[in-house]
């Protein structure tokens, strides 16, 4: 039997933008974004094709686990590997559901580390998408089998349909000088107000660096 590859499948927010919503929860705000998660009977741009029910599989196994330890964390931007890195989480997935062949969910921004990236990404307007992140086996046709869901991350997307940007939104941040800043002062933003108007500032600044990059919300 063949080890499983590793899987990651971009859904591009300019094409499935994702619903980006502000709620109260215990007295805290976060956003929340809801859509397209897992996308079923459609060759992507991979060329691969998710049966129905490889992404049936999928969604019941995220709602399982969700039901037995709580929301499943996600990273900004996924990693080579599928192990998830605790110290780059952004956000948590709170619920699935299926809707035709695909899967739908709703993820927390959470307010700390990467999460607070993501959250002034998407105040500022940055269109971002998610990226599932699992293995399988792909047959020659490219239809996928045995898939086995990680979880799923948040991308940011490129401003042009067809085309990715040179880098991840993670090593745009760790190249430019402001995301730099932004990035070492998400460890000190939750209990020190000076660091978080610092902290906005910086990624402010660090947004208006990238502006052409990527694609905004309207």
């Amino acid at each position: 039997m063949t080890d499983k590859c590793l899987l990651t499948e971009t859904i591009e927010a300019a094409s499935k933008p994702l619903v980006a919503e502000a709620a109260d929860d215990q007295g805290e705000k976060f956003f929340y974004l809801k859509g397209l998660f897992l996308e079923g009977e459609k060759q992507n741009h991979n060329g691969r094709v998710y049966p129905g029910e490889e992404i049936t599989t999928a969604v019941t196994q995220l709602n399982e686990r969700i039901q037995k330890v709580g929301p499943v964390p996600g990273e900004l931007d996924h990693p080579e590997g599928l192990n998830i890195n605790y110290d780059r989480i952004s956000h948590v997935i709170t619920g699935m559901e299926m809707n035709g062949a695909n899967g739908m969910g709703t993820m927390r921004v959470i307010n700390a580390g990467m999460g607070l990236i993501v959250g002034a990404t998407i105040k500022a307007g940055m269109q971002v998408g998610v990226s599932s992140r699992g293995s399988g086996n792909i047959d020659g046709s490219g239809r996928v089998s045995d898939f086995d869901i990680v979880t799923v991350d948040v991308v940011a997307n490129p401003s042009a349909p067809n085309a990715y940007p040179q880098a991840s939104l993670a090593e745009s941040l760790a190249g430019n000088r402001h995301g730099k800043e932004a990035m070492m002062l998400t460890e000190f933003v939750k209990h020190d107000p000076a660091a978080q108007k610092y902290f906005e500032q910086e990624i402010t600044r660090f947004l208006t660096d990238v502006r052409d990059t990527y694609k905004w919300r309207k």
